[in-house]
């Protein structure tokens, strides 16, 4: 799954200018790298979200605030569960 997140105020990223990231679902991979080159956890979401965007942390560093959030939403949509009927997709089974 992607997302697309418009931001209020357009920066650059990879060169150009937009107010349009894509996000993707994130996988064990890309949490395990950005614990590891992270040095605290606003970091580690920094990180995460520029491995998800497919930009440098440093292009992420410009966002408003206001757009960090819109970052932030994304990525829970993308955690939630797919299931929003509620069944069950993990069962105990005998």
């Amino acid at each position: 799954m992607k997302l697309r997140i418009t931001l209020s105020s357009p920066i650059e990223i990879n060169g150009i200018r937009t107010d349009t990231l894509y996000m993707r679902e994130p996988t064990v991979g890309d949490q395990l790298d950005s614990e590891k080159l992270a040095k605290d956890a606003g970091e580690r979401e920094l990180r995460m979200f520029s491995l998800l965007c497919e930009c440098a942390p440093d292009d992420l560093r410009r966002l408003t605030i206001r757009d960090l959030e819109r970052m932030q939403k994304a990525y829970l949509r993308l955690l939630a569960d797919d299931d929003p009927a509620g069944n069950a997709v993990v069962e105990v089974v005998p």
